[in-house]
């Protein structure tokens, strides 16, 4: 695991290899959904869990864990998936899959701070830029999140899918995040 930013009492980190325990915040959020009464049918630490097995069994595909740490806990996850991605992509087409990558499963427990904004345009688009990527595309079935993202990027697609047991509609949207300067 390597440090890329401290920024007081949060840490960001990326690590190449995985760790289920990384999964932490996005089955906290499955739980608040449950407790919460907000239950949509939808399990996410179920579907990052089987993306996680999914992708290691393409190699051609690889994925880097972020993991952001509030006083050594973890508070936060998102994977960046780079590699031959058009293969597990089909909600829309990518071009130059050398200049491209997918961000998945962006969870964080404590919601309203900022640290999202924080993590993104401050430590995962400059280290992913500086690597020479030019583009981030995102999925995101919690409409609470898209305005967010439209002030990252701009809205590329729409789409819907049926929940876990079938209960409900899942609208959603898919966005691309430019990384040029």
């Amino acid at each position: 695991m390597i440090l890329l930013h401290n920024n007081q009492e949060i840490k960001f980190y990326v690590d190449t290899e995985f760790d289920i325990r990384y999964l932490s915040p996005v089955q906290r959020f499955v739980q608040w959904k449950l407790e919460s009464n907000k239950w949509d049918d939808y399990n996410e630490f179920y579907h990052a869990s089987k993306l996680i097995e999914q992708l290691k069994t393409h190699n051609d595909v690889w994925f880097d864990s972020h993991l952001l740490f509030k006083e050594d806990k973890i508070i936060g996850v998102l994977f960046i998936v780079g590699g031959k991605i058009s293969q597990l992509e089909k909600k829309f087409s990518i071009g130059k899959e050398d200049e491209t990558l997918l961000l998945k499963y962006f969870h964080i427990v404590e919601k309203g701070n900022g640290y999202g904004s924080l993590w993104l345009k401050s430590v995962i688009m400059p280290y992913y830029r500086e690597k020479g990527f030019k583009q981030i595309y995102l999925n995101s079935s919690h409409k609470d999140s898209f305005p967010f993202y439209s002030r990252l990027g701009i809205k590329i697609s729409e789409y819907r899918q049926e929940s876990d047991n079938r209960l409900n509609k899942r609208d959603g949207s898919s966005f691309l995040i430019k990384l040029e300067e």
